[in-house]
C-alpha cells in the first residue's frame, strides 16, 4: 500500500482521519477505532522499511517492550500488526504535546518546575529498570504531556534488556546530545546509562541548553568523554547548589559514580526537593503543540496531496545510529523527527502506550502522591476532539442498483478513465511530494571512496571537502545536507572528509600577529595567548615562534601560544667607578654602548678615573644607546712635610695646588726654620682643582744642634743654617769649640748661641 489517505482502514478496524506527524521511520495518524468507537494514534512504518528485517524487528521490539510495562507514567500500546502490507502500532491518543515543545515555548524552568517534570519521568523509567530494561533514548522529545497535565515517558524503540545491553557492532544508537559515555565507547550498558541521559535532560530543563556541542556529530559525542557536565548554575542564575550536586552525580563520567538506577535518582530528587522545600507545580500543556494545531484543523479535509506536500517540523534532537561512532537512528539521521501536518492532531512521539499489568511493587516506585490508574480510554465528547459516530468497517451497497439510462459499457469506460486519471494524480502527487526525494545515507566513519559509492547508489553524486579533525584521516565526518535528511535525488551532496589532526604551521615570512593568526585558523587552531621575549634580530612586535613549536601534531581546534619579540635584549650598564677613564670607556663600548665623557670633581675618586655613568650603572638600555661617562678632575695634595718651604712650593705647584697661608707652629719644632713641619689639608687629600689650596706650617722652635769639639768655622755654619745667631769671641775658624750655650734642646729661630773656643 502507498501513502494512507483519509478514510483508509488499517486491519479493517482503524480508520485514518488525519496524519499527525512524520519521522524517518514511520508516520503517525489520528485514527478512529470503529469497533470500540474511540480515537487512537496509529504509528505506521514507512513502506520502504517494511521489508527491512532490521527496522521491522526494531518496530516489533518497541511493541513488545511497551506491552510488558504498565504504569500511569508510561505511555501504552493497544494493538500491533505486522501480518499485512502495513506494519503499525495502535496507541492511546495524546492531546497535549512534548516536553520539547514546552521548552521551546517557555524556555528554562525553575528548579520546582524541573523537579515536577523529572518526578514522573524517573518514576516511569524506574518501572522499566525494575523490569530489567534500559530505555537508551531519553530526551525531551520522548516525554509527553497529556491534556490532563500528566507527564509520560514514551518511545521504547531502542529499549534493550539490561543483560543484553552491550554493543555487538561498531554502531552506537541514541541521540547525540543525551548519549552516555558508555554508549559512545561501546561499553556494556546498565540502568546508570539512562540515569546519565536523565541527568542531561534535567540540565536542559534548568538551563534551556544541553551541556556539550561540537562542529560534527563525532566531536559532539566525544566531548562527554573528556569533560564533566558543568553545573547548571554556571549557565543560569537561581539554581541551588543541591541541584547542581544532583546533576553532577547523575552525569558522572564513571557509571559507578552515578545513581545506580532511576529509582535511586528519583529518591535523591525527592530528598533535594524536600530539603529545598520546593513548591508543588502542575506541568503546563504546551499551547502551540502539534496536537493543538492538528486538532484545530480537523474540520478541514485532508487528501493525499496534503499529506505529501506539507512541510513537517522535525524532532529537535533526532535519534541516531553512528558507525564509530555515529549515524542517525533508523539509518536516517533525523529518523522519527516530529513533523506536523495541518490536519493532524498529535506528533509521532506524542502517542502513549497501554501496557500489561506489572507486579504490585511497581507502585512503590512512585515518590509523588499516588496517581490513580488511568481508565481505559472511552470516546467522549470534548472541545478538542468532537464525538464521532462509530461506522462499520465496510459500507454495504444498496440491495438493488439504482435505475439509470446509461449503458454499462459507457460506465465501464468512464470508470477505467477515472481510475487512470486518479492513478496519474496519485503518482504525480507522490512524485512531486516525496517520490523524487531520497534520504542521505549513513556514511559517517566510512572512507572517502566507499562513502562516495554509497551516496551514488542512493542517487546522490558527491563532492569532497577536506577538513582537519580528530577522526582518522580520510574518514567521512559530516555530510551536507546531514545524514538522514531528505533531498531531491540527483542533487550533489558534500562529503566532509577528515584530514586528520593538523600540524602547527610555521610562522609566515611577514611574522605579523595577524598573518600568523590567520595561518593557524586555516588548520583549525587558535591563539590562546602571547608571551614576549627579547630577540637579537626579530623586530619588536613580530612573532618569533609558536608553542607548541611548528611541525608538532596537535588535536584539531587546539590553542597555540605565540612568542612575540620585544626586540634586542636591553644592555645593563656596567659599574666603572674607580676605573681609569680609558678602561671604563673600553668596557662600555664592548657592552654595545656609545660613550661621551664629561669631567667632574669627586672628592673620593682620583683625577682621571671614572666616577659614574649617566644613566647610572645597572640601568637596562637598548643596544647602541649613548651613555655619559663622568671622569674625576680631583688633584691629590702631595706630602711636603720635612721639606723646605721652597721645595714644598715647587711640588705643590706641580700638583696643581696653591699655597695659601704660611703659619708658624706653636707646638712643633724643626731642624731648620724653613722646614715644613705641617700642612693642611694633609697629604693625599683630593681637592677640586678650581679651589685647591694648602696651608703650610713652619716650626716655632728649631732644634739646637751640638757643635762641641767642632772647628769654629764649621760650628758657625751649622748654627746659622739652623737659624741661630752665633756669639763667639774668636775669629780663628780653626779653633775648637769646647763650650756651647744653650747646648741642646730647641730655641726660637734667630736666638743667639754662645760659643767658647780653644786656640785663639
Amino acid at each position: 500500500m502507498a501513502e494512507l489517505n483519509t478514510g483508509d482502514l488499517l486491519d479493517a478496524r482503524y480508520r485514518i482521519e488525519a496524519p499527525i506527524a512524520r519521522g524517518g521511520m514511520s508516520t503517525v495518524y489520528r485514527c478512529l477505532d470503529i469497533r470500540l468507537g474511540r480515537l487512537v494514534a496509529a504509528k505506521v512504518m514507512h513502506q520502504h522499511f517494511v521489508d527491512d528485517p532490521v527496522f521491522r524487528q526494531r518496530f516489533q521490539r518497541e511493541a513488545r517492550s511497551m506491552a510488558q510495562l504498565s504504569h500511569p507514567c508510561l505511555v501504552g500500546v493497544y494493538d500491533f500488526s505486522a501480518d499485512h502490507d502495513e506494519v503499525f502500532l495502535i496507541m492511546e491518543l495524546i492531546t497535549g504535546g512534548t516536553l520539547r515543545e514546552l521548552l521551546a515555548e517557555r524556555g528554562p524552568m525553575p528548579p520546582h518546575a524541573a523537579t515536577a517534570v523529572m518526578r514522573p519521568v524517573l518514576t516511569g523509567l524506574s518501572v522499566a529498570h525494575s523490569a530489567g530494561m534500559i530505555h537508551r533514548d531519553l530526551k525531551p522529545d520522548n516525554v509527553l504531556i497529556n491534556a490532563d497535565h500528566r507527564v509520560k515517558l514514551a518511545d521504547f524503540g531502542l529499549v534493550r534488556a539490561a543483560s543484553k545491553a552491550q554493543a555487538t557492532s561498531n554502531q552506537i544508537v541514541g541521540t547525540v546530545s543525551y548519549l552516555s559515555p558508555e554508549q559512545v565507547t561501546g561499553e556494556e550498558l546498565t540502568p546508570a546509562s539512562d540515569v546519565y541521559s536523565a541527568g542531561i535532560m534535567l540540565f536542559e530543563l534548568l538551563t534551556g541548553t544541553t551541556p556539550f556541542g561540537g562542529d560534527t556529530q563525532l566531536a559532539h559525542a566525544y566531548a562527554r568523554l573528556d569533560h564533566d557536565v558543568p553545573a547548571p548554575s554556571s549557565r543560569i542564575a537561581g539554581v541551588p547548589s543541591l541541584v547542581d550536586h544532583l546533576v553532577a552525580t547523575a552525569t558522572a563520567r564513571n557509571p559507578e559514580d552515578r545513581f545506580s538506577d532511576a529509582e535511586e535518582f528519583l529518591q535523591a530528587l525527592e530528598d533535594v526537593a524536600a530539603e529545598l522545600a520546593l513548591p508543588a507545580f502542575k506541568v503546563p500543556v504546551p499551547q502551540d503543540a502539534a496536537a493543538h494545531r492538528a486538532s484545530a484543523s480537523m474540520s478541514a479535509p485532508i487528501g493525499p496531496t496534503d499529506l505529501l506536500t506539507t512541510d513537517l517540523p522535525r524532532e529537535e534532537d533526532p535519534t541516531t545510529i553512528v558507525n564509530e561512532p555515529f549515524h542517525n537512528y533508523d539509518a536516517t539521521p533525523q529518523s522519527d523527527e516530529t513533523s506536523i501536518l495541518p490536519g493532524g492532531s498529535v506528533e509521532e512521539d506524542l502517542h502513549t502506550r497501554q501496557f500489561e499489568p506489572v507486579q504490585p511493587e511497581t507502585a512503590a516506585l512512585d515518590p509523588q502522591p499516588p496517581i490513580a490508574p488511568l481508565p481505559a480510554p472511552v470516546q467522549q465528547a470534548s472541545p478538542a476532539y468532537p464525538q464521532r459516530p462509530q461506522e462499520p468497517a465496510i459500507r454495504q451497497p444498496a440491495s438493488s442498483p439504482p435505475v439509470t439510462n446509461r449503458s454499462p459499457w459507457k460506465f465501464a469506460v468512464w470508470a477505467i478513465l477515472v481510475l487512470f486519471i486518479t492513478a496519474g494524480i496519485a503518482i504525480g502527487a507522490w512524485w512531486f511530494g516525496s517520490g523524487r526525494y531520497g534520504e542521505i545515507p549513513q556514511v559517517l566513519g566510512m572512507d572517502q571512496v566507499n562513502a562516495a559509492a554509497v551516496t551514488q547508489d542512493a542517487g546522490f553524486p558527491s563532492v569532497v571537502e577536506q577538513q582537519y579533525s580528530n577522526e582518522p584521516e580520510n574518514a567521512v565526518i559530516q555530510t551536507m545536507p546531514e545524514v538522514g535528511s531528505r533531498a531531491v535525488k540527483g542533487d550533489t551532496i558534500t562529503l566532509v572528509v577528515s584530514k586528520g589532526q593538523p600540524e602547527v604551521p610555521a610562522v609566515p615570512p611577514s611574522r605579523t600577529i595577524a598573518d600568523t593568526t590567520n595561518v593557524l585558523r586555516g588548520v583549525t587552531l587558535s591563539v590562546s595567548g602571547q608571551e614576549q621575549e627579547f630577540h637579537s634580530s626579530i623586530p619588536a612586535g613580530q612573532v618569533i615562534s609558536t608553542d607548541p613549536k611548528a611541525g608538532t601534531t596537535v588535536p584539531a581546534n587546539s590553542q597555540v601560544r605565540l612568542k612575540i619579540s620585544k626586540g634586542p635584549a636591553p644592555i645593563k650598564i656596567p659599574s666603572v667607578r674607580g676605573d681609569s677613564a680609558s678602561d671604563a670607556r673600553t668596557r662600555l663600548e664592548r657592552a654595545g654602548l656609545k660613550v661621551t665623557e664629561i669631567e667632574q670633581f669627586d672628592a673620593e675618586v682620583e683625577g682621571g678615573d671614572a666616577i659614574e655613568t649617566d644613566p647610572p650603572s645597572g640601568t637596562a638600555v637598548p643596544k647602541d644607546s649613548t651613555v655619559t661617562l663622568k671622569v674625576s678632575t680631583a688633584v691629590e695634595v702631595p706630602n711636603v712635610v720635612g721639606k723646605s718651604q721652597q721645595e714644598a712650593q715647587r711640588e705643590l705647584a706641580e700638583a696643581g695646588v696653591r699655597i695659601g697661608r704660611i703659619l708658624t707652629s706653636t707646638t712643633l719644632s724643626g731642624d731648620r726654620p724653613d722646614e715644613v713641619v705641617a700642612m693642611s689639608p694633609s697629604a693625599g687629600t683630593l681637592l677640586d682643582p678650581a679651589t685647591a689650596e694648602v696651608d703650610l706650617e713652619l716650626p716655632g722652635e728649631v732644634k739646637v744642634p751640638s757643635v762641641l769639639n767642632k772647628k769654629l768655622g764649621d760650628a758657625i755654619r751649622i748654627l746659622e743654617n739652623a737659624g741661630f745667631v752665633v756669639d763667639v769671641d774668636s775669629t780663628n775658624n780653626a779653633a775648637r769649640v769646647y763650650s756651647q750655650s744653650p747646648r741642646g734642646g730647641s730655641a726660637a729661630p734667630g736666638s743667639t748661641i754662645k760659643l767658647k773656643v780653644i786656640g785663639t
